[in-house]
C-alpha cells in the first residue's frame, strides 16, 4: 500500500477546488478546454481515453487521478486528470503549478 503524502494531497486539493467549466451539450472534442489551464469537466470517455494511454502513457497514477505529459523532461508541465464520484475533470498546469506538484510528489528524476 502506498504511503499517504499529506503535502501532495493538500496541493491536489487546492489545485482541483473551484468552479469547473461544464461540458457543452455539443462538445465533440474537449482539448481546448483541457489545455485552457482552467478546471474542465470532461466526460468518462475522454477521461478513459487519456487514462488508457491513447495520448501517451500517464506519468503518475494514484487513486482516481493521474498526470499526463508529452514532454520527455519531468520539469515540463502536463495535465492533471481526476475523478470525483461520477464526474471527471482535467486541468493543464502552468509551470509554477507543475513545479509545486513535482516537489510535493517528490519526483526527483529528470526524465519520464
Amino acid at each position: 500500500m502506498q504511503k499517504s503524502n499529506q503535502r501532495l494531497n493538500t496541493f491536489i486539493s487546492e489545485i482541483t477546488s473551484g468552479e469547473a467549466s461544464p461540458i457543452p451539450n455539443d462538445e465533440e472534442d474537449a482539448e481546448e478546454r483541457i489545455w485552457s489551464g482552467e478546471i474542465a469537466e470532461i466526460n468518462e470517455a475522454t477521461y478513459s481515453f487519456y487514462a488508457k494511454g491513447n495520448a501517451g502513457a500517464p506519468k503518475m497514477m494514484q487513486d482516481h487521478r493521474f498526470n499526463l505529459s508529452d514532454a520527455k523532461l519531468v520539469d515540463q508541465p502536463g495535465i492533471l486528470f481526476w475523478q470525483n464520484g461520477d464526474q471527471y475533470f482535467a486541468r493543464c498546469l502552468d509551470q509554477d503549478q507543475w513545479d509545486k506538484f513535482t516537489k510535493a510528489a517528490k519526483v526527483n528524476k529528470k526524465f519520464w
